[in-house]
């Protein structure tokens, strides 16, 4: 045998084909473990952003409920207001504490202040809580001299807005020993014989519906005849 053929057998063998295999395998293992990887992380990301916009339509959501309590209350408490005003004005005019403050004919304690123009005119006692009346809607001002300002009662004229607001006027009544509260179509002496009317127990209340959710919020107050 020559040497170029000696030369020839002498040369490296390729790699066996299980070694090729296991390469492979081992490269294969290492793009599944880069996707594995990379969908953990949009996993990650995804849940990371959802959280953040729920928190954050979460917090504007408390805000816009914050902001219609806020007025709600408001108007609830500008109710009482008016009523402490129409007393003090009865009291300046020499009339009785609560000229205006009641129906006597029925009698009627339960009422709407009736506003145009951001104006107070006088207490509504058409309006029932029980009968759904135009008048309970408290709308948005559009007149010139008082754009934006909340009106409310039969007539008034405006924008609708989603609050409605009604007031009872209950009198208190005192026998001297005892004090009790008339309701609509009583007297003081209906309800405790011998009483007189000493002073007003004043509800007003405020109610809206937000997102198909009904809420109300009220404040309470009494006020009495001691001049």
């Amino acid at each position: 045998m020559s040497m170029k053929a000696k030369q020839r057998t002498s040369r490296p063998k390729r790699l066996a084909p299980a070694k090729n295999i296991a390469e492979w395998r081992h490269r294969g293992v290492l793009r599944g473990q880069s996707l594995i990887e990379l969908l953990i992380a949009m996993t990650v990301i995804i849940v990371g952003l959802t959280a953040a916009g729920s928190l954050i339509f979460s917090n504007i959501r408390l805000q816009e409920q914050s902001t219609e309590r806020v007025i709600a209350s408001n108007l609830a408490r500008e109710g009482v207001e008016l009523a402490k005003a129409a007393r003090d004005s009865n009291w300046l005019a020499g009339l009785p504490f609560d000229n205006g403050l009641y129906e006597p004919t029925e009698p009627d304690y339960t009422a709407v202040p009736r506003m145009d123009g951001g104006e107070f005119i006088d207490f509504e006692f058409g309006p029932d809580l029980s009968v759904p009346s135009p008048a309970l809607r408290m709308k948005r001002s559009a007149a010139a001299s008082s754009t934006g300002l909340f009106v409310q009662g039969t007539g008034s004229t405006g924008s609708d807005t989603p609050y409605e607001r009604i007031m009872i006027l209950q009198p208190i009544c005192s026998d001297g020993v005892s004090q009790v509260q008339a309701s609509d179509g009583q007297t003081c002496n209906n309800v405790l014989a011998g009483s007189t009317k000493i002073g007003i127990r004043v509800l007003s209340r405020v109610s809206w519906t937000s997102r198909g959710i009904n809420r109300s919020t009220y404040i309470v107050d009494e006020l009495y005849d001691w001049r």
